[in-house]
């Protein structure tokens, strides 16, 4: 168990955490009732139901009303610093990469996106919002911005089984080569919740994203907002050594 000065229900969030992460309770598993959970760690049903609520909230369980509760599918994960593909990332996973358009024009930039597109004043972009699906089931919704000069008839192109970045280099012979990317926690707003399937005010993940082809121009400019309970992002760390003053003969 977790030291003292811990909430007991967040110790035994820890245990079945523990479970979980390392298989002994299995995606579909049904989990014990709540009584026989009390009973094996010694505390009363409502301590048990704060964590299973803890293991709700962050997607690790589902509860079915009349059914019990349920472990979860795993995380689908992804490093936080690599330039992701998604459809062919998904498919090299052995799963079903799928999309459905929800919005696509011929548009002005905001003054923002033509600056990060580097366009001439009065050029215009292709706008698009995509919900992006894994097995069926929606993950996150991507939107992007194309200078449409460089795209010509870009609306033309069926998406629902491609990517952006492979129509644009089988299409339009730009190889979109690498991207600066940042990361944020937000909270789902209501349209994006229904979209995602998911509860208004859900933890999401919000990548904002600046691509560049191989002759370095800035060809896309979009962001992907990841349901928090279906994607983990995954970074190696290394210690950085850090030189120490010798404060004998710095004059300190």
């Amino acid at each position: 168990m977790t030291p003292a000065g811990i909430p007991v229900y967040m110790q035994i969030v820890e245990v079945m955490l523990e479970r979980i992460e390392h298989a002994a309770l299995a995606p579909g598993d049904r989990l014990a009732a709540e009584r026989t959970l009390a009973t094996e760690f010694g505390v009363n049903r409502r301590t048990i139901r704060q964590a299973l609520e803890v293991l709700e909230r962050r997607g690790l369980v589902q509860r079915r009303q009349g059914a019990g509760t349920f472990v979860s599918e795993p995380r689908i994960e992804r490093g936080a610093a690599e330039f992701f593909h998604f459809t062919e990332d998904i498919r090299q996973r052995g799963l079903a990469a799928g999309s459905r358009e929800l919005n696509l024009e011929r548009a002005v930039p905001s003054p923002f996106v033509a600056t990060e597109l580097e366009l001439s004043p009065g050029a215009e972009i292709y706008r698009c919002h995509r919900l992006r699906t894994i097995n069926s089931q929606p993950i996150l919704i991507e939107t992007f911005a194309l200078p449409a000069d460089l795209v010509p008839g870009f609306e033309l192109w069926d998406m629902s089984e491609r990517s952006v970045y492979e129509v644009m280099r089988t299409e339009y012979d730009i190889d979109v080569l690498y991207a600066r990317q940042s990361l944020e926690a937000v909270a789902l707003s209501e349209i994006e919740a229904q979209w995602l399937g998911a509860t208004p005010g859900a933890p999401a993940m919000l990548e904002r994203r600046l691509a560049f082809d191989d002759r370095g121009r800035p060809v896309d400019y979009g962001t992907d907002l990841y349901r928090g309970d279906r994607v983990r992002f995954v970074t190696d760390a290394a210690t950085v050594a850090v030189p120490i003053t010798d404060k004998t003969t710095s004059g300190a």
